[in-house]
């Protein structure tokens, strides 16, 4: 009997230590206040479109967080004082065993640049698709797609998105247009034709037969003599020359 009561005993005994501590701990915060703030900001490629002096910023503007007491800061508050800044991607808030609150913050990666038109503004698109202002700081080296409106680029945003890991077709592919019919055509980085692609479907065949027919036209020394190059036909490569 006494050795099934000695783990119980011990358990409880285990738990009353643990709710002593918790409770000392609350007790404690209830009389401390935070000496300071850090921030950091994740770099991501290079790209600086949150900054750790914005995210402070947009934190002061609501509290000064220095003098201000541990309990009467709300974490969940400051996350949403920083979501304002559009770029911000994941956000963790915690405060320091050494009274500072402690912000550590990831951006939102643009993977492609939108234009509508221009009557409207430039918008980048992030990981997800979805639209990610322009940053007056910073500008951002990715494709432009030219479509009507974010719907109509989803068909690109596509095609950027299976290609931009590629050490070959990231560096090709400079602008993509799409057309009333939603057709993909490629402005290309080198050579003067733009490449008729139709949409996605069959894309790495596509670009297959698009990278070996590069490859001939470069081995021969003649990849300027086209205009235009059709990937639309199954299985087929449509060179036009200029004539």
């Amino acid at each position: 009997m006494i050795q099934r009561l000695l783990p119980i005993a011990l358990t409880v005994l285990l738990l009353g230590a643990t709710g002593a501590l918790v409770g000392f701990a609350l007790s404690e915060e209830a009389e401390i206040v935070y000496s300071g703030l850090d921030v950091e900001v994740e770099e991501v490629k290079g790209m600086f479109f949150v900054d750790a002096a914005g995210v402070r910023d947009a934190i002061l503007q609501h509290d000064s967080i220095a003098g201000s007491w541990v309990q009467a800061v709300s974490l969940q508050d400051v996350e949403t004082w920083i979501q304002s800044i559009p770029a911000v991607d994941d956000i963790q808030v915690y405060p320091g065993l050494d009274r500072v609150l402690h912000v550590r913050v990831s951006q939102k990666e643009p993977v492609a640049r939108l234009h509508k038109g221009s009557d409207q503004d430039d918008v980048y698109m992030d990981t997800n698709g979805d639209p990610l202002p322009l940053s007056p700081y910073f500008t951002a080296r990715v494709p432009i797609i030219h479509a009507a409106s974010m719907d109509q680029a989803q068909e690109a945003f596509a095609l950027i998105q299976s290609t931009c890991k590629h050490p070959i077709w990231s560096a090709f592919i400079d602008q993509v247009e799409v057309g009333v019919n939603g057709e993909l055509e490629i402005v290309p980085r080198i050579g003067g034709a733009r490449v008729a692609l139709g949409d996605t479907s069959n894309l790495q065949t596509k670009l297959n037969n698009l990278l070996t027919f590069y490859r001939e036209q470069i081995r021969r020394g003649n990849l300027n003599e086209y205009k235009r190059i059709n990937l639309a036909f199954a299985g087929q490569v449509v060179a036009q020359r200029y004539y």
